[in-house]
């Protein structure tokens, strides 16, 4: 194979917990074969905020071989002399390493790349995200059902030969060699993040937004307009506002008469949503308080959930 392009899902914050794996081969700049699993991760743990993400249940894998089982189908293709590819690689070759560790399996050596940096050199100077997903729309690339393992690797590698293709590259090791800013990767020198978020991370984005205590906020008035929306309603907050300080709205919603609570509850009326980071909450970016709202809403709930321009309007 000239490289085999791949992705993993995963079922939830361990990166072991691989739940299916899309593979597509690719031979004189032709995508010749592919292979899709479903894997059953380990203590078939699947959680909601990732089905949300791909779509995969635990019912889906009840019945699917482990990673174990399936390594024994396809560990013939990782060799030294194949190149793997994937988009954002790092996480790809990470959940493998983390599989394979996991069930005490042999490390085998062979070279990978990440198709991010291949594609940045496709985009000519052109500024465009490095999600899979802005990629293949600026090269008009298919991705018919994006975060399906199959279809995110299928798009993966057609990013790349179209990248060969503008850069008139007859080999995708050519063409990694023409420029210094891709590199080929020994999987054997991975160290590999192990979790899909980590402590430090989630430590590090709570010093850039730390917490606003709920009983700081004080009406700076005791005069309050009866008519306004929001006086005597209970207001809870989430996310980071980018319009406003998170504390200053706090300040301008008790002067208005509200309440604000630290947390969602039947007697919550309004819910404030602002943005998340997913590495905190998750890849579906719903918040514990949001996820909250939307099951009490279900249950006939009278809350109301405000993205920070409809919370801006209510408060004017």
């Amino acid at each position: 194979m000239d490289f085999i392009a791949l992705d993993f899902e995963i079922a939830n914050n361990d990166l072991s917990s691989a739940c299916s794996l899309g593979m597509v081969f690719v031979d004189d700049n032709r995508k010749v074969d592919e292979k899709y699993f479903l894997i059953q991760p380990p203590g078939l743990k699947v959680e909601k905020s990732f089905t949300k993400v791909h779509g995969i249940t635990e019912e889906d894998l009840k019945d699917e071989r482990t990673f174990d089982d399936i390594w024994g189908e396809i560990h013939g293709y990782f060799t030294k002399d194949t190149l793997i590819v994937a988009h954002n690689a790092y996480f790809d070759m990470s959940v493998l390493k983390s599989c394979l560790l996991h069930y005490n399996l042999e490390i085998p050596e062979f070279m990978y790349a990440c198709s991010i940096p291949i594609s940045t050199r496709g985009l000519n100077g052109f500024k465009v995200g490095n999600s899979l997903k802005a990629r293949v729309e600026h090269f008009g690339v298919t991705l018919d059902h994006h975060h399906n393992a199959l279809s995110d690797a299928r798009a993966c590698a057609d990013v790349v030969l179209k990248c060969m293709e503008i850069k008139e590259q007859q080999s995708l090791h050519a063409y990694c060699n023409t420029y210094s800013s891709i590199t080929l990767n020994n999987f054997t020198e991975l160290k590999p993040q192990t979790t899909f978020y980590t402590k430090a991370r989630r430590n590090n984005v709570r010093k850039a937004f730390p917490t606003v205590s709920v009983n700081d906020i004080t009406p700076s008035t005791k005069e309050f307009d009866e008519d306004h929306p929001l006086f005597e309603k209970n207001l809870v907050f989430t996310g980071e506002l980018t319009t406003v300080d998170r504390a200053k709205a706090m300040q301008l919603v008790v002067d208005k008469g509200a309440v604000i609570k630290s947390g969602v509850s039947g007697k919550t009326d309004y819910l404030i949503v602002g943005k998340q980071d997913p590495s905190i909450v998750g890849p579906d970016g719903l918040s514990s308080k949001e996820r909250k709202a939307k099951e009490l809403i279900e249950k006939e709930s009278k809350i109301k959930i405000l993205r920070e321009a409809d919370f801006l309007k209510l408060l004017s």
